[in-house]
């Protein structure tokens, strides 16, 4: 059973209701970016929460925007390899929302996607890395299509960042109140785990995540069984009885054999 007083801003399902309140989200934004940035808002932000939370492919991005940017926030607790790839698919999504509703390209806004990450993604221990186009051979070339990619790590241990930053970074990590922010982003912690509403929201989350992670769990082990099978009839059929045999006490030539048989083997490999 999950103990909601327990549950810190972390928590991907508490994150998503802190950073709706735009003073907050605004307050973030302009540690991240290090500078001032105008009001905010959230296009269809109820609705999209409603179709968040009762759907079964759970996302809890936070999307807004300001006068000429479009911000995409996440945040990221299990180490992704993919977040890179997902980074680019976020932008292109966000073009194309703004290019289906009649803008032309010379109207699309600047974009930030921003990954905050309790695990450093590149390893460098860095706490801030930014990326945009540039040309390869010659750096000083921007493209300048008006898109950025932030991955923040909060166990980066290098001087690279701004104290404010660093100081949201730690509250992320392990709830350490330091500045006045970080003082009022946990007192909204406090109060999101005292209102019923918001209380019932994060626990529907947390156990549609949990039957999820079952499910795939479980999808997982059927897939793994159906590739060992066709692995067994291939190998009978194959008179190979002896390797049978090895391949059921050593998972290493187990694997091997699975390489040797990959083409016919290709309808089970993900």
């Amino acid at each position: 059973m999950i103990d909601i007083n327990k549950i810190t801003l972390k928590n991907n399902a508490m994150f998503n209701i802190v950073m709706r309140r735009p003073n907050l989200c605004k307050k973030c934004l302009e540690r991240i970016l290090n500078k001032n940035i105008s009001d905010i808002s959230y296009p269809e932000s109820e609705r999209t929460i409603d179709l968040d939370l009762e759907s079964k492919s759970i996302r809890l991005d936070i999307y807004c925007e300001d006068e000429d940017t479009s911000y995409n926030i996440e945040l990221q607790n299990g180490i992704n390899d993919d977040l890179p790839r997902r980074s680019r698919y976020y932008q292109d999504m966000i073009d194309i929302d703004m290019l289906e509703k009649g803008h032309e390209y010379t109207e699309l806004k600047n974009v930030i996607v921003i990954f905050i990450c309790t695990f450093d993604i590149f390893g460098k221990d860095r706490h801030l890395y930014t990326f945009e186009n540039i040309c390869i051979q010659d750096n000083n070339i921007h493209l300048d299509d008006k898109t950025t990619k932030i991955f923040l790590n909060t166990k980066g241990t290098m001087n690279d960042i701004p104290e404010p930053l660093k100081n949201f970074l730690e509250y992320i990590d392990t709830g350490s109140v330091t500045d006045d922010f970080t003082r009022e982003l946990d007192e909204t912690v406090v109060e999101v785990r005292k209102d019923k509403k918001w209380r019932n929201r994060i626990m529907t989350v947390e156990e549609l995540i949990k039957d999820e992670a079952k499910i795939a769990k479980r999808e997982g082990r059927q897939e793994e069984r159906k590739l060992l099978n066709k692995l067994t009839e291939l190998l009978i059929n194959d008179d190979r009885i002896d390797d049978l045999k090895k391949s059921s006490i050593d998972s290493n030539y187990q694997d091997i054999l699975i390489a040797e048989y990959k083409d016919q083997l290709s309808d089970y490999i993900s």
